[in-house]
């Protein structure tokens, strides 16, 4: 962490929970968006800095995740999102100021409600009125509503950058990205923000948008680098209103390398409070045995499977934060990133998603009813990992998206084909095993697709018959670079501790436990195959019960691999006596 003093603003009051409206619990989360900024501002966007500010940024993001999951919502969209659009697309420069100083609250408005995640459908004009040198912003019908931004909070300044298909002379030429104050003194005249019912998880001020007739001026248009001129001539340096959309779109990558952020540390925030509690949690037998849960195998199992999954994330989230947030020099004459690095960026998304949602998922198991309850922060967490499975993006189009491209495009090459020998006795090569597989399901989609062709099918029904088959091939790519990210991580030493040789091996047995519990759902798989002998094969459960074994001595090492400070963490099961905490 760059700067130590980070943690000390989690300490503030703002952040107590007593002092929530528990009606409009987003009234205290604006609140405590405000002190950070306040504190942490600085004369320009720390997105628009050097490496030192961008670190600054991701980890405020990481440590507003684990503090306050609905504050990190908010403020990933103003720092990353609107700003990240502003800067990106060459937004004026009072515009940029307004965001960096917090005076206006950056939203992004982009998903209409007809066509839920397909952002490249956007229906929502902008019509090009020469005369007045504006834009004319208006929603067509209920089904191009932008749903659902987090702006229904009346008397909050907000700066929206809005997705538009924009029509000059009548011509459509893509979409393309506008700046629009709302609730800016009086409302934006023309604008139509309808509050949506309060939601039990992320409780945010949710509401539907339409525009009618809104007028944005021309220094407004995120143009990017495109023009009209005063004769009505109208230029894009991309040429193609396709390609214009596809760059509009892959604004998500602000998103992407903030969300991965926040998601990593929920997810280590969660087995910081899972795991100490489970030694200090009392349990009784069914032969009234009386023992700390962690000195239970299922307790293990759940938790030292959560520590590597969290490390895991962490590896992918913090491996693409500098691609994710590059900004062209001079900004808005970029053309974006290539195809092939946003689709990384969008699998990686997926894939810490999935790692930190099953994290958090195994430490509430792990806590019972306790982990239910909101003021112990796992639900919480939860509610955050469950709502990026469609936000920023839905997980399941994305897979597919990535399994299309790993199929059919140039930009990915499969595991050798064959795999490793099983070698009696011998501890298996587990990313080989693992690219065993998916080169595999490679071969058979591949076949599959080319046989179709081969039969004069239609493209897109065959792919749609083998949509399963193209899913199920996308989850074993990233099951084995999940597994890829830990050994990584385990190569590099962890904080000082008193046993150095036990230590040593605790990244070790995470990378393992990690790979095991990935191979052992398709054990009957590699032993058809000889890739694992049958003994092996049934041994895999036995295995996990031994890494857990030789990890349960260092559990105070391993929560402190997860780079958690003590001030962001509260809630009864954070503390010492759970029982005096949750009962006064």
């Amino acid at each position: 962490m760059t700067d130590p003093d980070l943690p000390k603003l989690f300490e503030d009051p703002v952040f107590d929970d007593r002092a929530a409206d528990p009606a409009q619990p987003w009234t205290t989360t604006y609140r405590r968006v405000a002190h950070l900024n306040a504190r942490t501002g600085s004369a320009g966007p720390l997105l628009a800095g050097g490496p030192v500010d961008r670190q600054r940024l991701r980890d405020l993001l990481e440590l507003t995740a684990m503090a306050d999951p609905a504050a990190f919502h908010v403020l990933f969209l103003h720092q990353c999102m609107a700003t990240g659009a502003a800067l990106d697309f060459g937004a004026d420069p009072e515009d940029v100021a307004a965001l960096a100083s917090g005076r206006a609250v950056g939203a992004a408005l982009m998903t209409e409600v007809g066509l839920g995640n397909s952002n490249a459908g956007v229906r929502t004009e902008a019509v090009y009125d020469p005369v007045a040198r504006e834009f004319v912003l208006t929603t067509p019908d209920a089904a191009a509503a932008k749903y659902p931004p987090n702006v229904g909070m009346p008397g909050l300044p907000r700066l929206a950058v809005v997705g538009a298909r924009l029509l000059v002379a009548g011509v459509d030429r893509g979409t393309c990205l506008f700046l629009v104050p709302l609730h800016d003194g009086d409302d934006t005249p023309g604008v139509t923000v309808v509050p949506r019912p309060r939601t039990s998880l992320l409780p945010l001020d949710y509401a539907a948008v339409r525009f009618d007739g809104v007028r944005v001026p021309y220094r407004r248009w995120l143009a990017d680098g495109a023009s009209i001129s005063g004769s009505g001539a109208f230029h894009d340096p991309l040429g193609d209103p396709l390609l214009r959309t596809a760059r509009s779109v892959g604004w998500a990558r602000f998103a992407w390398g903030a969300v991965t952020a926040g998601l990593a540390a929920a997810a280590r925030a969660a087995v910081a409070i899972a795991l100490p509690h489970a030694g200090r949690r009392n349990t009784v037998d069914r032969w009234g045995v009386r023992a700390s849960a962690l000195t239970r195998p299922n307790q293990q199992r759940l938790l030292f499977g959560a520590a590597a999954r969290a490390l895991a994330a962490t590896e992918f989230a913090r491996g693409i934060t500098d691609t994710a947030w590059r900004l062209a020099p001079g900004g808005g004459r970029g053309t974006g990133l290539p195809p092939r690095t946003m689709g990384e960026l969008a699998l990686a998304k997926v894939a810490v998603d999935g790692l930190a949602d099953e994290a958090v998922a195994r430490c509430r198991a792990a806590c019972g009813a306790a982990g239910f309850f909101s003021e112990n922060r796992l639900v919480d967490y939860q509610a955050l990992t469950a709502a990026f499975h469609a936000a920023g993006g839905d997980n399941q189009l994305m897979l597919l998206d990535a399994a299309w491209r790993m199929a059919t495009g140039d930009d990915y090459t499969p595991p050798p084909a064959g795999g490793p020998a099983a070698a009696a006795g011998a501890e298996p090569d587990w990313p080989l095993l693992l690219a065993a597989r998916e080169r595999a399901l490679y071969d058979r989609l591949t076949s599959a697709l080319a046989a179709a062709a081969a039969a004069g099918l239609d493209v897109s029904a065959a792919w749609h018959e083998r949509l399963g088959l193209a899913e199920e091939f996308a989850h074993a790519h990233q099951a084995r670079v999940a597994v890829e990210a830990v050994a990584a991580r385990r190569r590099r030493p962890g904080p000082s501790g008193r046993d150095g040789a036990g230590e040593q091996a605790v990244p070790e047995d995470l990378f393992r436990l990690l790979a095991v519990e990935a191979v052992l759902p398709h054990a009957d798989w590699y032993a058809a195959r000889g890739l694992l002998s049958g003994a092996a094969a049934e041994a895999l459960d036995e295995e996990l019960t031994a890494v857990c074994g030789r990890l349960l001595p260092h559990a105070e090492f391993m929560a402190g691999l997860l780079e958690v400070p003590a001030a962001v963490v509260r809630g009864p099961l954070g503390g010492r006596d759970y029982v005096r905490d949750l009962t006064s």
